[in-house]
């Protein structure tokens, strides 16, 4: 029977090939900033044991709104191939690996609500798509942003090419805010944290189960052992 389930959920696309992302994955930044980069793709983030939203480590930036502003939104954390960052975990082909939901935790200082977005791209940066977020960060609170990764999600705008074109070849990630002409010479901290893809919810009840199942077995393998 667990293997019957396990080959479900394969089939379902729930668990990432040997060569493409982890699903589900959570980057925690546990030991360090694991390869991720600021807005210049210079290795200067500042890596804090303590103090995420949950209490844990968690990794920041600074950014001076420039004159004029970026017309597009300032990125401010990249996650990129070219990195190896999160050793490559989020880099694959999230329709087949069964990603629908990407989400992370943000804080920052600015004087206003920001408004946070998220690009996805290939490693050469080309298709890409960006993936916006509805719900405006209040300053100095630690706040979840949550996109659903499907084709035809409100949340998720193409720059030019077919959903899966972009999202069938992912390997780089930008996280960024939209600022305005009012912030500008203004030095923002910003912090991030649990950058994740998840699948479907029913495709985690699988992946449970199939946990479940797994655990029985080893128990009744080490029974019949003693």
């Amino acid at each position: 029977m667990f293997r019957d389930i396990v080959v479900g959920v394969c089939a379902l696309g729930v668990v990432g090939s040997a060569y493409g992302s982890m699903v589900p994955f959570t980057e925690e930044f546990g030991v360090g900033v694991s390869n991720w980069r600021d807005v210049d793709g210079a290795d200067t983030l500042t890596w804090f044991a303590a103090g995420g939203p949950d209490g844990s480590s968690y990794v920041s930036t600074t950014y001076t709104v420039p004159d004029p502003i970026p017309p597009f939104g300032a990125v401010l954390f990249r996650g990129q191939d070219a990195f190896d960052s999160s050793n490559d975990s989020f880099v694959g082909n999230w329709i087949t690996d069964g990603v629908r939901e990407f989400s992370f935790w943000v804080r920052h200082d600015a004087v206003e609500a920001l408004g946070l977005f998220a690009r996805f791209a290939s490693p050469s940066n080309f298709p890409g798509a960006v993936g916006i977020s509805f719900v405006p960060v209040e300053p100095n609170t630690w706040t979840e942003i949550i996109i659903p990764i499907f084709a035809d999600s409100p949340n998720i705008i193409l720059e030019g090419s077919p959903f899966n074109d972009v999202f069938s070849n992912i390997g780089n990630l930008q996280i960024g805010a939209s600022v305005t002409a009012d912030m500008i010479g203004q030095t923002i901290t910003i912090d991030l944290d649990k950058v994740s893809i998840t699948p479907a919810p029913g495709a985690l009840g699988l992946l449970a189960v199939a946990g479940l199942f797994g655990s029985r077995k080893r128990r009744r393998v080490l029974t019949a052992r003693r």
